[in-house]
């Protein structure tokens, strides 16, 4: 038995198949190991799509974050750009190590690999391979792609579809074929999402204090700052905080230049005027996550005002929002980011969830209008 990490150990290494032979194979591994060593267990099944450029080691990170969370059967189609030479195909078994428990409760892992091509003409192999009768759940680490027949098979055969919009390619566009699909009934999760919220939290509770609840819809002036590269987190942030207050929008203009502006006007209640300003910021090291929030800057007309609050994410980003020469009006508060934004730690989380996440729902709703203005 080798090790393949300080959670997860591996019954064997990755063993090249077959397709035909995957089940065959699966029960080998299970036939070497007694139930008291080593048990089979599925709890649902994971299906993952994505292209090579992912890169072995973070699938490798892929696995152990998925198996140290509960056992399941993973079918990861891995897409490389190359001739249509048919589909290889690798099983292993991988098993969460746990320290009330002598025995392993242990899941599979099932690796497709093939030209997009080659997907395109055998997908109708992956409902042999799910184990029947359990939730299936999909992982599209890439751009989603309606209308195309791998795409929308595999959607098909899933009760949930995972995201992460921080990885798409063409951010305002990817994100209204999220909103369209929605919209067609398909329950989605966006790991970028799960990002904003401790933004949303600090955010909500500067407005806690019974003495500041009303000062929120005094707010007619925003500013959004974030690392450029992509725009999601940034519009999301835009279509919560408007849909919470019911603003509308009514006018957008791409300024662009260097940092990519965006001024979006909307109505809020009793026809009040709110400007916002979207800012991309080109930075050093973006780190994982391409397009984290800086800053954002909550304004009023109302100078006297509590609505007037700045919140960042570090001493640059809190020097930008404060500037303009009434720093001394603002409350300025430090957003903590989550310990640990990967898609893989994030995506622990959605494995664990069920139905309909409304308020994101809502929050992209009201963003896709807002990219719906001309």
């Amino acid at each position: 038995m080798s090790a393949q990490s300080n959670s997860v150990v591996s019954l064997q290494s990755p063993k090249d198949v077959s397709v035909s032979q995957v089940e065959a194979e699966l029960s080998k591994i299970w036939q070497s190991y007694g139930e008291n060593s080593a048990a089979r267990a599925t709890t649902f099944n994971l299906l993952v799509y994505e292209p090579e450029t992912v890169g072995a080691a973070s699938r490798m990170a892929s696995v152990d974050a998925i198996a140290s969370q509960s056992p399941c059967r993973v079918i990861d189609l891995v897409a490389v750009d190359e001739e249509d030479q048919g589909i290889s195909a690798q099983v292993a078994a991988y098993c969460p190590i746990q320290k009330t428990r002598s025995s392993l409760i242990c899941g599979e892992y099932i690796t497709l690999t093939g030209s997009k091509r080659a997907f395109e003409r055998v997908h109708s192999i992956l409902p042999e391979l799910l184990v029947p009768d359990l939730p299936v759940f999909l992982w599209w680490k890439d751009s989603p792609a309606p209308n195309t027949r791998m795409f929308e098979k595999m959607v098909n055969l899933s009760d949930r579809l995972i995201v992460d919009s921080a990885t798409f390619s063409k951010s305002e566009a990817d994100l209204l074929k999220v909103q369209s699909m929605i919209q067609s009934s398909t329950q989605i999760a966006d790991l970028n999402w799960q990002r904003l919220a401790p933004w949303q939290e600090l955010t909500a509770q500067a407005f806690d204090q019974p003495d500041r609840r009303a000062a929120v819809w005094e707010i007619d002036g925003i500013t959004i700052d974030y690392e450029k590269g992509n725009s999601t987190q940034a519009l999301m942030f835009l279509g919560w905080i408007a849909s919470r207050l019911d603003w509308l929008p009514i006018e957008r203009k791409v300024e662009g230049g260097d940092y990519d502006i965006q001024h979006i006007t909307f109505e809020g209640r009793d026809g009040i005027k709110v400007k916002a300003e979207l800012a991309a910021i080109p930075v050093g090291d973006a780190g994982e996550v391409i397009g984290d929030l800086i800053g954002l800057r909550l304004t009023a007309s109302n100078q006297n005002s509590d609505a007037c609050n700045v919140f960042c994410s570090e001493s640059t980003g809190c020097m930008r929002m404060e500037a303009g020469g009434v720093a001394q009006n603002y409350r300025v508060h430090q957003v903590s980011p989550l310990s640990d934004q990967s898609a893989d730690t994030l995506l622990g989380q959605q494995l664990q969830r069920w139905g309909r996440e409304v308020l994101y729902e809502e929050s992209l709703l009201k963003a896709s209008k807002i990219l719906a203005l001309q």
